[in-house]
């Protein structure tokens, strides 16, 4: 790394209609969230589900249904930001398609 110039190693979500059209229901809800919403990509949506499911008053059943798999999703967010810290965009990689794999099971399991 340069003195002015900086290399990075990071994550983006390309094309944020694709959350719609992948996860419809989940990307609507994680987006209702009152929180502010600078990017609608996939990291920002799964840090906005783990703030409702920690925050917003959502029904029980909502609860026992995403909970666990919004839990799994943050870990792997938080994991794949760990990877694109030390550089290792393989691993980063693989984590994002087990997240993406946690967001369409989420996807399936939605309960209004």
């Amino acid at each position: 790394m340069g003195q002015a110039l900086q290399i990075r190693v990071m994550a983006t979500t390309w094309n944020p209609d694709l959350l719609e059209e992948l996860w419809p229901r989940l990307s609507e809800l994680a987006f209702s969230v009152p929180i502010k919403h600078e990017r609608r990509g996939v990291l920002e949506m799964v840090r906005a589900l783990e703030d409702g499911l920690q925050f917003l008053p959502w029904s029980e059943e909502r609860r026992r249904a995403l909970g666990p798999g919004i839990h799994e999703a943050a870990r792997l967010k938080t994991q794949l930001e760990a990877m694109l810290a030390d550089w290792n965009p393989h691993e980063a990689n693989r984590l994002s398609e087990e997240l993406e794999g946690v967001l369409d099971r989420l996807e399936h399991n939605f309960v209004a």
